[in-house]
């Protein structure tokens, strides 16, 4: 790993957590569920770049921007974590599954919808 990866990763975390806060605050009155849609909105551009840097042969440094910067910094396990959590202590059986099942379930349809979609917009 080199210095051009590293800050390549650093800048796009820097812009995808800047992008996640600021949706997030626009949608603060619907908490927690703009987490949902930052990790559903973040799954299927991941799958856009896959694909992308699948049929170009990109090198490190795209994926290092794009996939691990943008996206994982837009992106957010641990705070899912925390409202599901929040939802089960709460004894929000029926809110906690659904935000469980749409998290998991959701990102992984919205990666494979953005292979999908970059596959229809660039045959």
């Amino acid at each position: 790993m080199d210095w051009k990866f590293v800050l390549l990763v650093a800048g796009g975390g820097a812009i995808g957590s800047f992008l996640r806060a600021f949706l997030g605050f626009i949608c603060r009155i619907w908490l927690p569920w703009p987490t949902l849609l930052i990790n559903i909105i973040g799954a299927f551009l991941i799958g856009i770049c896959l694909k992308h840097w699948e049929q170009n042969g990109e090198n490190e440094l795209f994926r290092a921007f794009w996939i691990i910067g943008i996206c994982g910094g837009f992106t957010t396990f641990s705070t899912f974590g925390v409202d599901a959590l929040n939802f089960l202590k709460s004894a929000q059986w029926m809110n906690a599954s659904l935000y469980i099942g749409l998290n998991v379930f959701g990102t992984l349809l919205s990666i494979i919808l953005g292979f999908r979609f970059y596959s229809l917009i660039n045959p």
